[in-house]
C-alpha cells in the first residue's frame, strides 16, 4: 500500500511539472486555426481572449518535428529561433521579420510597401507564470483610407502614435507585454499592456481588440459552472490632449490626457450547450470638468450556443445608457448588436472554416455627453472601428491544406457620416451633443462599403507564423445620395511573420 500511495505521488508531481501554462497571442486569424481544440466536443468558457492555459501549438503542427535534419532547417521550418523546452519550464525567442511591398489602383495609384522588424520571446514555469514580450518597429505607406482614418484619428488605427501623419509615410513602434500569475483554478493575475477582446465573433460590440494596447490589470478564475474577469485598465487620451500656460500666456502641449476604465464580465455555463455572459463596463477621467458628468457606464450580454460539435452560434447586446433603452428605431436607443456562427471542419473537409456576422450600433451609441468619457481608448472606439450609426454583414472562410493557408473575406457595411464638420448624426463617438435630430442607422450622409479580401499563404514555420504571403482586396465606398464611387484594388506580396491584427475592412 505504501508502494502504491509513493507511487501515486510521484505520478502527480510529475503531471504538476509537466503541465505548463502557456500565453496564446491573439488574432482571429491566429485562433481560427485552433478551433477544434478551443471549442472542442462540450462546452467551455471561450469569451475572453488572449487565452491563457494550454497549449495550442501541436494542433497546428504541419509536420512532426525531425530531430535528424540540420540546424538551419529545423529553424526556418520546425521550431522557434530560440527554444529551451524542459519539464518545469519553456522559453522561446524569435526575429519577426513583415516585408511587404504592393500597389494600389483605381481612384487613385500608389505604391505601397511595409518595413518592420520585430522580436518576441515567451516563457512559461510549471502551470503558475507565463510571460510574453513582442517589438516591432515600422515603417509603411498604406492605402488611401487608411491614410484618411490616420488623420481623422491623429494616429494608426490600432497601431498607436505613428510619426509622418501628414506625409502618410508611417513610422511606428509596437510593443506588447502579458504577464500572468496563475495562483489557484479560481484566481488568476494578469498584468498586461495588451490588448483584449471579449466575444466570439470577428468583431466585438462589447470590448474588441480594435484600439491599440492598453495597460491593465486583469483578475480571473472559475467557481464551478462560473467564469469572472474583473479588468481594471488606464488608457491614454489623444483626443482631449494636456496644456500648459507659460507666464506669457502661450499655451503648450505637453502630453495626452489619460483616463481609466473597469470592465467586469462573468460568464456562465447554462448547459452542456450555452453559455451566458454579463458584462459591466465604466470609464472615468480625472481631467473631467468640475461640472461635467464624472463617469460612463455600460451594460451588455454575450451569448454562446453549441448545439453540435462543429458549429457555433454567437451574439451580443450592448447598451451605454438605460435611461434610453429601446427598441424603436426612432428614438434615441444608444444600443449595438451582433448575432453571428461559426462552423469548422465544414463539409467534413478538414481546416475548412467558415464565420458569418451581422453587427450593428444605433445612432449616438458609445458617446458620451462629457467626450472624454467615451468608449475609446488613445484614439480608437473600444468595439468597432467604424464606431456608431452603422450596419455591417461579414462573411470569412479559411482553409489550411499541409503548408497552404487561405483566407478569404467578404462585407458589406452602411453607415452614416457626418456632412458638415459642426454635424452630429451619431457616427463619430468622439462627438459630445448631438446636433442633429434623427435616431435612424445610416443618417446624415449614408456610405455604402463593399470590401472583399483574398490572402494565400505558403507558411514557412508556424511557430512563428513565418510565411510567403500574396493579398488581394477590392474595397468600393459609394455616398448613396451622390452616387460618387471611390474605387480601390489592392494587390500585396510579402515575407511575413509574427500574430498581429491590422484591420483593413473599414
Amino acid at each position: 500500500m505504501r508502494k502504491l500511495s509513493l507511487f501515486l505521488f510521484v505520478l502527480l508531481c510529475i503531471q504538476q511539472v509537466t503541465a505548463q501554462i502557456h500565453y496564446q497571442p491573439y488574432s482571429f486569424q491566429h485562433y481560427q486555426r485552433y478551433g477544434r481544440s478551443i471549442y472542442g466536443d462540450s462546452i467551455a468558457h471561450t469569451a475572453v481572449k488572449p487565452f491563457v492555459g494550454k497549449q495550442f501549438d501541436a494542433a497546428y503542427d504541419i509536420v512532426p518535428r525531425d530531430s535528424t535534419r540540420g540546424w538551419i532547417h529545423r529553424k526556418i521550418f520546425q521550431e522557434h529561433l530560440i527554444e529551451v523546452l524542459k519539464d518545469d519550464h519553456t522559453f522561446y525567442a524569435d526575429f519577426l521579420p513583415d516585408f511587404v511591398i504592393g500597389r494600389q489602383t483605381g481612384t487613385n495609384d500608389k505604391n505601397l510597401w511595409t518595413n518592420s522588424r520585430g522580436i518576441q520571446a515567451g516563457l512559461s514555469v510549471k502551470d503558475k507564470f507565463t510571460l510574453y514580450f513582442s517589438f516591432f518597429e515600422t515603417q509603411a505607406r498604406f492605402p488611401t483610407h487608411i491614410d484618411s482614418a490616420a488623420v481623422a484619428l491623429g494616429g494608426l488605427p490600432g497601431q498607436g502614435f505613428s510619426k509622418n501623419l501628414e506625409t502618410q509615410e508611417f513610422d511606428w513602434m509596437n510593443t506588447t507585454v502579458n504577464m500572468n500569475y496563475h495562483v489557484s483554478d479560481g484566481f488568476q493575475v494578469s498584468l498586461a499592456y495588451d490588448k483584449l477582446h471579449i466575444g466570439d465573433g470577428y468583431r466585438s460590440v462589447l470590448l474588441s481588440d480594435n484600439p491599440y494596447n492598453f495597460t491593465h490589470a486583469k483578475f480571473s478564475g472559475k467557481v464551478k459552472r462560473f467564469q469572472y474577469n474583473s479588468i481594471w485598465a488606464y488608457m491614454m487620451d489623444r483626443r482631449n490632449p494636456r496644456y500648459q500656460m507659460l507666464e506669457d500666456q502661450t499655451r503648450i502641449r505637453v502630453g495626452n490626457a489619460s483616463k481609466y476604465a473597469a470592465f467586469q464580465y462573468i460568464d456562465y455555463l447554462a448547459s452542456d450547450k450555452l453559455t451566458v455572459g454579463l458584462f459591466h463596463s465604466l470609464i472615468w477621467s480625472r481631467y473631467s470638468d468640475a461640472n461635467a458628468k464624472k463617469v460612463n457606464g455600460g451594460v451588455g450580454l454575450n451569448l454562446k450556443y453549441q448545439p453540435w460539435d462543429k458549429y457555433v452560434f454567437y451574439g451580443q447586446f450592448f447598451a451605454d445608457d438605460l435611461s434610453k433603452l429601446s427598441f424603436n428605431k426612432d428614438s434615441d436607443r444608444r444600443t449595438a448588436y451582433q448575432l453571428g456562427a461559426r462552423a469548422f471542419d465544414l463539409f467534413a473537409v478538414d481546416n475548412l472554416n467558415l464565420t458569418a456576422e451581422f453587427n450593428q450600433a444605433a445612432p449616438h451609441t458609445y458617446q458620451h455627453s462629457n467626450n472624454r468619457l467615451n468608449y475609446s481608448s488613445d484614439g480608437d472606439p473600444l468595439a468597432h472601428p467604424n464606431g456608431a450609426n452603422f450596419r455591417e454583414l461579414l462573411g470569412i472562410a479559411t482553409y489550411r491544406w499541409k503548408r497552404f493557408d487561405v483566407y478569404g473575406q467578404t462585407m458589406f457595411a452602411r453607415y452614416g457620416l457626418d456632412p458638415m464638420a459642426a454635424d452630429n448624426f451619431g457616427g463619430d463617438i468622439f462627438k459630445s451633443e448631438p446636433a442633429s435630430g434623427g435616431f435612424r442607422i445610416g443618417q446624415g450622409q449614408a456610405v455604402d462599403l463593399f470590401y472583399n479580401e483574398l490572402r494565400v499563404a505558403y507558411v514557412l514555420n508556424p511557430k512563428y507564423n513565418l510565411r510567403w504571403e500574396l493579398g488581394l482586396i477590392n474595397r468600393q465606398q459609394k455616398p448613396i445620395s451622390t452616387g460618387d464611387r471611390t474605387n480601390a484594388t489592392i494587390f500585396t506580396i510579402g515575407l511575413r511573420s509574427s500574430f498581429r491584427t491590422f484591420q483593413t475592412e473599414y
